[in-house]
């Protein structure tokens, strides 16, 4: 997959405000100073039954669309268009219905509508790049018997981890409480959010490599005495 837009068919928009349609046909062009082929339709459906069609490199989706919205928009987009660089976005600052893009299987999220050129162009780049490299996946996880030792403390860097990053989630709800929308640094947050949640799928990937057999569990005293 490519990592810049052709000159032709190179994306498609699913945006049911013929407003923000036009704000980001302007955008397209401004962000590759050049003609580029992009589709616009104003639902799910329509947007499903064009990519069965037509398949395109980058997808464009409001998260809050009339027939569909959220993570279930997603995922049925990620369906039928599974070779495609999809980016998913909000008109409001929610930040909860960005993370569940993300989940979904979105590659990138746009937390400034409209964004500016710069910003819409490095996006498009990032998403691109995430699809042409998919996570691989695992290898099988062997049995227990042939589990190496190490397995005990992968369990703990999981649950670590996941603690370092409950206090970073926790300190950057406290600042995006403080920024204004208008204040720049409320991207940075934003994205800081939604870094956490890329780290908590991964988390998750990595406590589904450990058995939980292999879990340390409390011991029991030596003298303890069984009870009568």
């Amino acid at each position: 997959m490519p990592t810049e837009l052709p000159s032709s068919r190179a994306a498609l928009l699913i945006e049911s405000d013929p407003d923000l349609a036009r704000a980001f046909r302007e955008l397209i062009r401004l962000a590759y100073h050049s003609s580029v082929t992009f589709d616009v339709v104003v639902s799910l459906t329509e947007g499903l039954t064009y990519l069965r069609a037509h398949p395109v490199p980058v997808i464009l989706m409001d998260l809050s669309l009339p027939d569909s919205a959220g993570q279930e928009a997603v995922e049925r987009v990620r369906e039928t268009a599974p070779s495609s660089a999809i980016i998913g976005f909000h008109r409001t600052s929610d930040a909860t219905r960005l993370s569940d893009a993300i989940r979904a299987g979105a590659h990138e999220v746009l937390p400034v509508i409209p964004p500016s050129a710069e910003t819409l162009r490095l996006s498009i780049t990032n998403a691109l790049v995430r699809a042409a490299h998919p996570q691989t996946v695992a290898e099988p996880v062997p049995s227990t018997e042939a589990l190496p030792t190490s397995s005990l403390p992968l369990a703990k860097v999981a649950h670590d981890l996941n603690n370092c990053l409950t206090s970073i989630n926790g300190y950057t709800d406290i600042l995006l409480a403080r920024l204004s929308v208008e204040d720049p640094s409320q991207y940075c947050a934003e994205q800081i959010k939604l870094a956490c949640g890329r780290a908590e799928n991964l988390i998750k990937q990595l406590r589904g490599t450990t058995s939980p057999s292999l879990v340390p569990q409390p011991s029991t005293p030596i003298n303890s005495a069984p009870a009568a």
